[in-house]
């Protein structure tokens, strides 16, 4: 047999080694539960004898013929440490937005710890493979409302400012607030968020002009009451 040739059935030899495990032997990693701690992703696993394993996060479920996710919806992927797999627990050090989520882990075995030479398999206790797939939900964190009124006799308006903290979406709003006449006037915003991190206000003038002398503005967010401020305009 020549050189080539020899390096061929080498070549062929590791390849079902590596790629065959599942087949021979070697049992799937196991994801028990997942979780959200301050919308840092959290997992429990059991992956024994693994040599790596990396958790997936998508925004669906859908899977490709090898039996990871889409490529299109994966928002993380995280590479364990061998103490989070020792462990088998995990938490992300990246913040996911609040949604809907879906997790996947893979696992590949330890070739010197789990091959068993005399019979050409793997050990069933070792992890290889894919695990099944756990839902996940990230809620949106509480968000404070603050209004406030700035009044300029100069200009003659009223600055009407509500801030979300934090905001990662844009937020419509009303404000409402009665004439001297008792009319009732609402105002629609948006308060402009982008990251759940940080803060976001939506700002809206009213010319005072028409108004009592002392006057109540009210914000509402989806028809909930969220601040109020009262105020002398003149």
């Amino acid at each position: 047999m020549s050189s080539a040739s020899r390096r061929l059935v080498v070549t062929v030899v590791v390849a079902w080694v590596l790629f065959g495990a599942a087949d021979a032997g070697a049992a799937p990693p196991t994801l028990s539960a997942v979780g959200v701690q301050e919308r840092h992703p959290t997992a429990a696993f059991a992956a024994p004898k693994a040599d790596s394993v990396t958790i997936y996060i998508a925004t669906r479920p859908d899977r490709a013929s090898d039996g990871q996710f889409l490529a299109e919806n994966v928002v993380e992927v995280a590479t364990l440490t061998a103490a989070e797999i020792q462990a088998g627990e995990w938490k992300d050090a990246a913040q996911l937005d609040p949604g809907s989520y879906f997790v996947l882990l893979d696992a590949d075995l330890s070739f010197d710890a789990c091959y068993i030479p005399d019979s050409d398999t793997f050990d069933p206790t070792c992890a290889d493979g894919w695990s099944g797939v756990l839902p996940l939900t990230v809620p949106r964190p509480a968000i404070r409302y603050t209004g406030t009124a700035g009044v300029s006799k100069y200009l003659g308006q009223v600055t009407l400012t509500l801030t979300a903290t934090p905001l990662g979406v844009p937020q419509a709003y009303r404000v409402c607030y009665l004439l001297k006449t008792k009319v009732r006037r609402c105002l629609s915003g948006i308060a402009s968020g982008f990251d759940w991190n940080s803060p976001a206000s939506g700002r809206l003038t009213v010319r005072t002009r028409g108004l009592a002398a002392t006057t109540t503005f009210t914000w509402f967010v989806g028809g909930a009451k969220v601040a109020a401020r009262t105020v002398r305009v003149r």
